[in-house]
């Protein structure tokens, strides 16, 4: 027996996978060529593994996360913390078409100011926008997009909203390889890569 509580978990991430906000997450998933991931403390490093396989694992689609220390430390130095996600968006705006782009933003409680301006910002800009949270935000009034997974704990949300994240692969038509999979392929290109060495020694 676990002595962690994490909600009945997969039945949440099922809710929320048949929901028709989901279905508005696919959407524009689908039609943005370049997703921009928002978070805060441990779902700013959500937000970074995501970004890390959604480029790799969807074809033809650049996902990014704020992950640079320096950016960071000096903005909210300068300019406050509030508004650390929304100036590293203003420089992407400058150079890229915000009718191309998707902001998500994640919060667990459905109520992080900072990453609900940025949303709200991005909207005004052009951007499409997208908020997942662990509870019920005020977004939704205002126009916004949200899928609200609906929980108690912190960590219950962090592992939901990757599961929902890895579903969202496949939903686009893509898959997550399997450990087996990942060794195999791995083995083939050592293999690969040692005849091809071999062809050039032999010449």
């Amino acid at each position: 027996m676990m002595l962690i509580d994490f909600e009945n978990i997969e039945d949440k991430c099922m809710v929320a996978a048949s929901s028709d906000e989901y279905t508005t997450l696919v959407e524009k998933v689908n039609k943005a060529k370049k997703i921009f991931l928002i978070g805060n403390g441990g779902l700013h490093y959500v937000a970074s593994h995501m970004a890390t396989d959604l480029s790799r694992l969807i074809p033809n689609k650049a996902v990014y996360s704020f992950d640079s220390v320096g950016f960071i430390t000096s903005n909210a130095n300068d300019h406050g913390y509030s508004q650390i996600f929304i100036r590293w968006l203003q420089t992407i705006a400058s150079v890229e078409n915000p009718e191309e782009c998707l902001i998500i933003g994640l919060s667990c409680s459905g109520n992080s100011g900072n990453v609900i301006d940025t949303l709200h910002w991005g909207e005004d800009e052009g951007f499409a926008t997208f908020l997942i949270s662990g509870s019920d935000s005020e977004v939704l009034r205002d126009g916004i997009d949200e899928l609200s997974i609906k929980c108690n704990y912190f960590h219950t949300v962090e592992v939901s909203i990757l599961m929902i994240f890895y579903d969202l692969i496949h939903r686009t038509g893509n898959h997550c390889p399997s450990i087996r999979q990942e060794k195999d392929r791995l083995k083939d290109s050592d293999l690969r890569k040692v005849k091809s060495e071999y062809r050039e020694l032999s010449k």
